[in-house]
């Protein structure tokens, strides 16, 4: 005996690249003994091996085993398509009824028109006497009256389509959208049971579907004062085109990522060997090789972007934002949103709020004023919340003001995150050269000379900020070529191998303060050396 199920979709947990979907429908047993549920109407984006049954009632019920196959039917079985495919025939249906009348129309014109080419006839017979003046004018006041009428008619047809075609289109590009329009295609699921005991039975239905998965947005918001915070709302953007209707779900969002624990990735030999260079090709003397070009050494190891009434009688309460309940299996997150949530399979993006956590940032400034005179806002933050934020896209403001977008890599639970918010105003740096010498008494076959540069630093702000000043000196790539960093003030907190330097500052309100340095570049006066500045 086979009893098919109604069934409805109960909960959908959406992981990264995938989701996973439990199915429920209620069947009487009326009869014990072996017998088949059917689940029909299953997507075709569905895991066949991800198939799994449970199920409790008050029926006694003994699962055997479950099944899944393709089945194929004479009009595509997806509701919502078959909706659309209606629609658009109705919608074509419209159309020929008005091309139809159209051409009727069409047909008459050209016979109003064959009318209007025998009024020279009528006029020849006006004068042999065989009509009158005014039987003339009547017949001319009956032709006027035919072709407006058509014409208006002709007018209204062509504005009543205009909307019937925008509206088939629309339905057209629809259900382009919809995978599951293939026609004649859908999965079905056969579950084997064993009735020990008469009465309802509620059967579940987990599968994994493809075609559906979230990535994250976040919004991020500096709240600077004395106790500068920073507001962090995590957003899930959720798109699935599976083949059906996510209606009045519990929705969950998990950042387990299973594609990433199905094997682990193979390491290949790592071959080291004597280089052999390529033959050299012969040049034409008519085309001379052209010169290389020089290469430019790195300045930095990092790089920055700046992105671009009266008061109320009774007071407003603020809107409150919805957020999941989180919760930690140790190896991924889960939020499980309240409520309910309905998201078609459409491929449109449903975005909701998962998660808000305010963190407690380390707030300071970095300049770099070799290249800019701006001074950029730096937040760093632990991520001590209950959730490790996976890389996505993020809005930064400051209070209200929006400052740009962004991107935020992975960080773990405890990890370190780094954000940049846009260009203090209150905050100036300059960069000016002070001193170019060369050194014309040391009599040998040496070149010396002597650079100095003077930074200068402002605060319009309230409060202390601390500044971290970057700047560099050249690099020898010669074993000629000497070059010292001589007479700095203050000292800098650290200085690469890349003779990268970096000045921690503390400046206090409204006030100034200058970093100094100098350097000294030393080499044999037979050398040409780039670089310099000269």
């Amino acid at each position: 005996m086979t009893t098919p199920l109604t069934s409805h979709i109960s909960a959908v947990t959406v992981f990264p690249d995938r989701a996973r979907v439990i199915r429920k429908g209620t069947a009487v047993l009326d009869q014990t003994g072996p017998q088949q549920l059917l689940f029909d109407n299953l997507p075709l984006t569905l895991d066949r091996e991800s198939v799994r049954v449970a199920g409790q009632g008050t029926a006694r019920v003994r699962i055997r085993s479950v099944d899944v196959a393709h089945r194929f039917y004479e009009q595509t079985p997806a509701e919502r398509v078959r909706e659309i495919e209606e629609a658009i025939q109705v919608g074509q249906d419209e159309l020929a009824t008005l091309e139809g009348e159209l051409a009727i129309l069409n047909t008459h014109a050209k016979h109003t028109a064959g009318l209007w080419e025998a009024t020279a006839a009528y006029a020849a017979g006006l004068s042999r006497g065989r009509s009158t003046v005014e039987q003339q004018g009547e017949l001319v006041a009956f032709l006027l009256e035919q072709d407006e009428a058509i014409k208006t008619r002709q007018r209204e047809i062509e504005q009543a389509k205009r909307p019937i075609t925008r509206r088939l289109q629309k339905l057209l590009q629809e259900l382009k959208q919809w995978q599951s329009a293939r026609p004649q295609q859908r999965q079905q699921a056969t579950v084997e049971i064993e009735v020990l005991s008469e009465g309802e039975f509620t059967a579940e239905l987990t599968y994994m579907v493809n075609q559906a998965g979230w990535h994250p947005l976040y919004d991020v918001r500096l709240q600077p004062s004395d106790e500068p915070a920073v507001e962090l709302t995590y957003i899930a953007q959720i798109t699935q085109s599976s083949g059906e209707n996510w209606e009045d779900v519990k929705l969950t969002v998990s950042t387990a990522r299973p594609a990433l624990n199905q094997r682990l990735p193979d390491l290949h030999p790592h071959y080291l060997d004597v280089y052999v260079p390529r033959p050299q090709m012969v040049r034409s003397m008519a085309a001379p090789a052209p010169a290389p070009r020089a290469k430019m050494a790195a300045a930095d190891e990092d790089t920055f972007a700046a992105g671009a009434g009266m008061a109320p009688l009774m007071e407003m309460a603020v809107a409150e934002v919805a957020t999941a309940e989180v919760s930690s299996s140790g190896t991924a997150v889960t939020f499980e949103v309240g409520g309910s949530a309905d998201i078609p399979s459409d491929g449109s993006p449903h975005k909701t709020t998962i998660a808000q956590f305010r963190f407690k940032p380390n707030l300071d400034y970095i300049a770099i004023p070799q290249h800019t005179d701006a001074v950029y806002r730096r937040v760093k933050l632990i991520n001590d919340s209950p959730s490790p934020l996976l890389a996505g896209q993020t809005n930064l403001f400051v209070q209200e003001e929006y400052i740009g977008q962004t991107a935020v890599a992975y960080t773990p639970t405890a990890g370190e995150l780094e954000l940049l918010f846009g260009v203090e105003e209150r905050l100036t740096v300059g960069r000016e050269l002070t001193k170019r010498e060369v050194d014309k008494k040391f009599l040998s076959d040496k070149r010396r000379l002597r650079y100095g540069y003077e930074i200068k630093l402002e605060s319009w702000l309230d409060q202390p900020a601390t500044i971290e000043v970057r700047d560099n000196i050249p690099v020898s790539r010669h074993e000629e070529i000497k070059v010292e960093l001589k007479d700095v003030s203050p000292a800098p907190a650290a200085q690469s191998d890349l003779n990268m330097l970096k000045w921690h500052i503390l400046l206090p309100p409204k006030q100034k303060r200058q970093v100094r340095y100098e350097y000294q570049v030393e080499h044999n006066r037979n050398l040409n050396v780039t670089g310099l500045l000269d």
